[in-house]
């Protein structure tokens, strides 16, 4: 027996349409056979329609699933987890178009297109694609609109018309259930990203690895400051903290034997010696900054502060090198809040374990680097002294800053300092560390970013990846880790201006501007306007919806309600939905009371309103017959003008196949114009 296709015409285009849509955020970062299985699928169904073609029977679609399946499991390893799960729910999606047959078919199309749309949220919540979901989402409801519309001559503009004024009915709603719902904590941890390739930097310096990282235009972090923005010359931020080297590259250390409640402190857990040194300090100290970050994701642990950070939130801890880490590889932008108190350094003191790893250095390695950073001890009378005289030495001599360097040889620090003397910051960097250890000084490289330009459509900054940048910090008795940037002394427009006027200053940077793009980036115009724009929106949706969390909206709620408590959300909540649904009925009664009659309506009451004034009053409901019998009976010389215009009438307004074009309207209206002079 055959079976009957019991979607309507007028609504098949918008099925395809969503089911294409839908997929599309999975089919741009996902295999290229999940396209290729779309096409197919939107090929097959457009030849049944076309009656070219006729359905896959079972065996086909149990084949095309069980492809799917296993394409799935060769692309991903597993069937499992976000991205495998995602692409596997969408795949399915599309199969499942092919066994559209009854409504109840279209309806669980539908109903898991609502859900394909929500995965696209888990890898992108930017403003871009929760605009795009909404479109999803107003194609969906216009199918849902149109499966159940009974008139044979519907329009499928109408039905997106319809759908669009619903979705625009329910953004109140909406709004109010996300202000005014308490938010919780999901009950799963998902880890969304994570077989990503990781961006930024890496958990070690080399010669040459920051110079390929400030190759990049790309978006590092953003911040917002509460309050002053500190000058450019004092944007250093911090993400690593590198203790060890072993001649070539400097990595991160822990003091030996020295446990993680010792080293690292989170919100909640027992305060170490230094973390109370820290905080008693921070409470003298006037100056300070409270400022968000929304870093990009990185797939690694490490977050990005100004000096001395105070973490104001959970998922992240303060180690005793002054770097945050966060609980969890940051797979998804992560926003969280920080206070810098940058003279608080000085209140962490150097015990011995510590201060032996801040002067280690590897036997075999920068034998002329040692003689000279002995020589400054013996002629120096303070730590100080000393890394004045290496400074001395990096203006003095003729060194270059570049971003692109001569490759050094298997000693790369007397390869730099006496051979080649040109380098980036991580040269300069690691340069000097070394020889502050050789003369008896503790020091340590630190590695972020430094700088960041202001957005002037607000108040917050842009790091980006070329801003990256690596400097030193030195122990002094009495001031505690101080920062040293003898990068500072060969390129200080580099700390003062940042990376691109310092560039435009070297011999080979004008090249490398145009190269990178950082020349057009810079410039005004149209192109840095739009990006500003694009920009302001785009950190307003983080801070705003993204960032709503439980504590932003506890601040929200106080402001609005006083005391926050379950009962008085609760009775907030009733009264702003009791508002909407109210105003949604006075809409819907007074459209009601206004609603426009059609063209044939008019047509049939100017008729209806003319006989009843000339003759008795006519009942209302009447059809055009009936009309035309009534008529009749008090007029019978109009007797055969009204069963003409009455047999007109009903051919124009119930004919299946079109509406009454001018021609047919203007004969009707002369039928009834002929009945008017008889009546009278």
């Amino acid at each position: 027996m055959a079976r009957i296709y019991q979607v309507p015409s007028h609504t098949r285009l918008w099925l395809a349409l969503a089911v294409v849509l839908c997929s599309i955020p999975q089919l741009v970062k996902g295999p290229l056979w999940q396209a290729g299985l779309l096409v197919l699928v939107i090929l097959i169904r457009w030849l049944v329609d076309q009656q070219r073609l006729t359905l896959p029977g079972r065996i086909v679609r149990t084949l095309l699933l069980i492809g799917a399946v296993g394409l799935t499991f060769y692309s991903f390893g597993r069937l499992y987890g976000p991205e495998a799960g995602v692409a596997l729910l969408v795949s399915l999606f599309a199969l499942k178009y092919l066994e559209v047959v009854q409504q109840r078919d279209a309806y669980v199309v539908i109903v898991l297109g609502y859900f394909v749309c929500a995965t696209a949220l888990l890898f992108s919540q930017t403003p871009g694609m929760f605009l795009y979901v909404v479109l999803c989402m107003t194609v969906l409801t216009t199918c849902l609109v149109g499966i159940n519309h009974s008139d044979t001559r519907a329009s499928g503009l109408l039905h997106g018309k319809r759908a669009m004024v619903m979705t625009l009915q329910a953004i109140p709603l909406m709004v109010v259930l996300f202000l005014l719902v308490p938010r919780v904590a999901p009950l799963w941890n998902m880890q969304v990203g994570e077989d990503k390739a990781r961006t930024g930097m890496s958990d070690s310096m080399s010669p040459g690895q920051i110079s390929e990282l400030s190759e990049s235009a790309e978006l590092a972090f953003r911040v917002d400051f509460q309050g002053d923005i500190p000058p450019r010359p004092q944007r250093y931020w911090r993400g690593l903290t590198l203790s060890h080297y072993d001649g070539r590259t400097w990595q991160q250390a822990v003091p030996q034997g020295q446990a993680e409640s010792e080293y690292l402190y989170r919100r909640g857990n027992q305060k170490p010696v230094w973390y109370q040194q820290l905080e008693s300090r921070r409470a003298a100290e006037q100056q300070r900054y409270r400022y968000q970050i929304i870093a990009e994701p990185t797939q690694r642990r490490w977050l990005f502060s100004l000096a001395v950070p105070f973490p104001l939130d959970e998922g992240m801890a303060l180690a005793k090198d002054m770097r945050l880490v966060a609980d969890q590889p940051v797979s998804q932008r992560f926003a969280y809040r920080v206070e810098s108190v940058p003279a608080a350094t000085d209140a962490i003191s150097l015990d011995g374990q510590e201060r032996q790893l801040m002067l280690s250095l590897p036997q075999e390695s920068g034998r002329k680097a040692r003689g000279l950073a002995q020589q400054w001890q013996l002629e120096s009378h303070s730590a100080r002294e000393i890394a004045q005289r290496a400074l001395r030495h990096f203006r003095e001599q003729p060194f270059h800053y570049t971003l692109r360097p001569p490759r050094l040889t298997a000693d790369p620090v007397d390869d730099f300092l006496f051979r080649t003397r040109r380098g980036f910051c991580e040269h300069y960097a690691s340069s000097f560390t070394f020889l502050m250890r050789a003369a008896g000084v503790p020091a340590r490289v630190v590695v972020g970013y430094q700088g960041g330009e202001q957005n002037q459509l607000g108040t917050h900054l842009l790091v980006r990846q070329y801003d990256a940048h690596a400097w030193s910090e030195i122990w002094l008795e009495g001031q505690g880790w101080t920062r040293v940037d003898p990068t500072g002394a060969v390129a200080p427009e580099r700390i003062e201006l940042g990376l691109r006027e310092a560039l435009e200053n070297s011999e080979d940077g004008r090249d490398v501007l145009d190269d990178l793009g950082l020349r057009r980036f810079s410039d005004g115009g149209l192109f840095a306007k739009v990006s500003q724009w694009m920009d302001y929106v785009d950190f307003r949706w983080q801070t705003w919806v993204l960032g709503y969390d439980s504590a932003f909206q506890s601040a929200f709620l106080e402001d609005l309600l006083g005391v926050v408590s379950p009962v008085r959300i609760a009775i907030a909540l009733i009264v702003a939905v009791a508002m909407l649904m109210g105003l949604y009925a006075l809409f819907l009664l007074w459209r009601t009371g206004n609603a426009r009659l059609t063209l044939m309506e008019r047509e049939y009451w100017r008729l209806h309103q003319r006989a009843s004034e000339r003759g008795r009053p006519l009942a209302v409901g009447l059809t055009p017959m009936q009309l035309s019998d009534a008529i009749s009976e008090q007029w019978p010389q109009a007797a055969v003008a009204a069963e003409n215009w009455a047999k007109y009438y009903q051919k124009l307004h119930y004919d299946p196949v079109s509406a009454p074009d001018k021609r047919q309207r203007r004969h009707l209206r002369s039928l009834r114009n002929r009945l008017y002079k008889l009546l009278d």
